[in-house]
């Protein structure tokens, strides 16, 4: 979180803004929880599995609308049309499991 939504004072990673004293912790566990999820998209859109990221992705955006999770579920959208037009081909990459 770069800045309060309450007053727009820089974070400085503290729990509490400097500034006018709302409560983070809330927010910033839902920011990191956002962001394991698009994390757990990416690793699902390199191993080829673009209807599993697309679902991540969009629980992801429901937390957080990161632009970083609005690209890959754009990428995700497209990797799906292609692999409806052309099945086979769309080749899926090997990659260790991460939700592990």
């Amino acid at each position: 979180m770069e800045r309060c939504p309450s007053c727009r004072a820089r974070c400085d990673g503290a729990e509490t803004c400097r500034r006018c004293g709302m409560e983070l912790t809330g927010l910033i566990s839902v920011e990191q929880a956002a962001e394991s999820l698009t994390l757990r998209a990416a690793a699902r859109l390199a191993a080829g599995d673009a209807v599993a990221a697309r679902q991540t992705l969009t629980q992801g955006l429901g937390l957080y609308r990161s632009p970083l999770a609005r690209l890959l579920l754009g990428f995700s959208e497209q990797l799906m049309e292609a692999e409806r037009k052309d099945p086979s081909g769309v080749e899926r990459l090997p990659v260790k499991n991460q939700d592990a």
